[in-house]
């Protein structure tokens, strides 16, 4: 069973995930890492080259690719030490990007997951994107993000109903 963390960006889903994967001893797997490691640039020059609706299509491959077994290194193996508790038994914790929501398609699958929605408060989150900003949300106003969060919190509720 796998474990998928959601929320916006600056959420803090790759620290928590790599700290609950540590802990654990389960595998740790970053959608935007893998996608990264896919085409091989950043999501910056990605987009920048072929744009966020090609973005989103590979985005949405490496999310369901999750639910392959896959050995390669990308995708390592699940190792033997696993979080247990009573039925439940994860192999691996997967931080998915901020904007996997926008996708139907992922919002379907996501739905079907076990899923953390991380969803600090908002002065949280503003104040982690203007300390390191991703690529998605450089060059926007404090208003402009305050509208994408919005959005996007109601994308996320969704796939928890």
């Amino acid at each position: 069973m796998k474990l998928y963390i959601v929320g916006f960006s600056g959420a803090g889903k790759s620290t928590l995930a790599q700290a609950l994967a540590q802990s654990w001893q389960i595998d740790y797997l970053d959608i935007d890492t893998l996608c990264e490691q896919e085409c091989g640039l950043s999501i910056a020059d990605y987009v920048m080259r072929k744009g966020w609706e090609s973005f989103r299509e590979l985005e949405s491959r490496v999310l369901h690719d999750t639910q392959k077994d896959k050995t390669s290194p990308q995708y390592p193996s699940a190792k033997s030490v696993l979080y247990s508790k009573g039925q439940d038994r994860y192999q691996s914790i997967i931080a998915c990007g901020g904007g996997i929501v926008e996708s139907k398609r992922n919002r379907d699958f996501l739905k079907k997951q076990r899923l953390i929605w991380l969803n600090p408060p908002w002065k949280t989150i503003l104040a982690r994107i203007r300390q390191n900003p991703s690529h998605f949300c450089t060059g926007k106003s404090d208003a402009e993000l305050y509208q994408s969060y919005r959005h996007r919190c109601t994308l996320y509720k969704q796939i928890l109903n």
